[in-house]
C-alpha cells in the first residue's frame, strides 16, 4: 500500500512538472505598426527554456495561401503592399514536453483609395521614361501634406528568374523576399509625374510611396519594369480626334490602362470599359 502511494506521488510530482513548463500564462505576442508595416515581438519566461520553439506565418485571406516568416530573437517585421485581410500565426511549442499553444493577431491593410502607378517609355528613346503617380481620392493634388517617392533598384536575378517567374511575382514577395541592396540601387524621384532614364536595358523594379506627413499614413506598391523590351501595339486605329496621340500604360493591378491626350485633357480608357477625365495644368 505504502508503495502503490508513494508510486502515485511520483507520477502527481512528475505532471505537475510537466504542467509548469507548459505554462505559457506569461508568453505575450506585441504587435506595433504604421499603415503597411507591422513588427511583432514575442516574448515570455517560457522562452528561456531551450526546449522551446516558435514560428511565425501569415495566411492572406485572399490568396489562402500561409508564408513562414524569419524571425530574428523573436521580432519579425513585415511590410505588406496589397490590400486585404491576413492573419498573424504564432505557434510555440515545447519539443521536450511535447506541448504546444498558439497566438492569432488578425490583419487590415487598407491603402488611400485610387492609388496607382502609369507610366510610358519615349519613343525616341525606351530607356527614358514618364511617371504618374495618380491622385488620392479625398485629397487635391496640392495638398502640402502629400509626398509622392519613387525609387528604382536594378538586382543581378532579375535577369536570371524566367519569364514566367518574373510575370507571376507579387508585391507580397517582393516586399518579403528582397532585401534592397545598395548595390542595386538606381535613384529615385520625389515628385507626382517624374521622368527617369536608365543606364542600362532589362528588368527594373520600382518602389512606389504615397506618403501623408500630417496623418503619418502611407501606401506602398511595387511595379515591375522591363526596359527597351518590345510590347504588343494596341489594336485600337481609330481615335475620335485624329490629333490626339494613344498611349499605353499600368494600373495599380498592372494591367493595360490606355489615356488619350490632348493639350491639358487626359481621358483614361481602363481595362474593365469605364474611362476618366483629367485636367492636367
Amino acid at each position: 500500500m505504502i508503495k502503490k502511494l508513494t508510486m502515485l506521488l511520483m507520477l502527481l510530482v512528475s505532471l505537475a512538472t510537466a504542467n509548469a513548463k507548459c505554462d505559457w500564462s506569461t508568453l505575450k505576442l506585441q504587435q506595433w505598426n504604421e499603415r503597411n508595416y507591422y513588427k511583432w515581438y514575442v516574448s515570455g519566461k517560457v522562452l528561456d527554456d531551450t526546449c522551446v520553439d516558435y514560428m511565425f506565418m501569415v495566411y492572406d485571406d485572399q490568396t489562402k495561401k500561409i508564408d513562414t516568416l524569419n524571425s530574428f530573437r523573436g521580432i519579425v517585421e513585415v511590410q505588406f503592399n496589397k490590400k486585404g485581410r491576413y492573419r498573424l500565426y504564432l505557434k510555440v511549442w515545447n519539443r521536450c514536453e511535447k506541448c504546444d499553444t498558439g497566438m492569432v493577431r488578425p490583419i487590415e491593410i487598407v491603402q488611400f483609395p485610387g492609388a496607382g502607378v502609369g507610366y510610358h517609355s519615349m519613343s525616341q528613346n525606351c530607356r527614358q521614361y514618364k511617371f504618374e503617380m495618380t491622385y488620392i481620392k479625398g485629397y487635391p493634388l496640392k495638398d502640402t501634406c502629400m509626398e509622392y517617392y519613387m525609387v528604382f533598384y536594378k538586382g543581378p536575378w532579375m535577369d536570371t528568374m524566367s519569364q514566367k517567374e518574373w510575370d507571376n511575382l507579387t508585391d507580397y514577395q517582393i516586399g518579403m523576399e528582397y532585401d534592397f541592396p545598395d548595390a542595386d540601387y538606381l535613384g529615385y524621384t520625389q515628385t507626382r509625374i517624374a521622368d527617369f532614364t536608365f543606364k542600362d536595358t532589362g528588368r527594373v523594379l520600382m518602389y512606389a510611396q504615397w506618403w501623408n506627413k500630417c496623418l503619418r499614413q502611407d501606401t506602398f506598391m511595387f511595379r515591375r519594369l522591363d526596359v527597351c523590351k518590345s510590347k504588343p501595339t494596341s489594336s485600337v486605329t481609330t481615335l475620335n480626334r485624329p490629333e490626339a496621340k494613344l498611349i499605353g500604360m499600368y494600373d495599380m493591378l498592372g494591367r493595360p490602362v490606355y489615356y488619350i491626350r490632348k493639350d491639358e485633357i487626359i481621358i483614361y480608357l481602363y481595362s474593365d470599359g469605364h474611362s476618366e477625365k483629367k485636367v492636367v495644368r
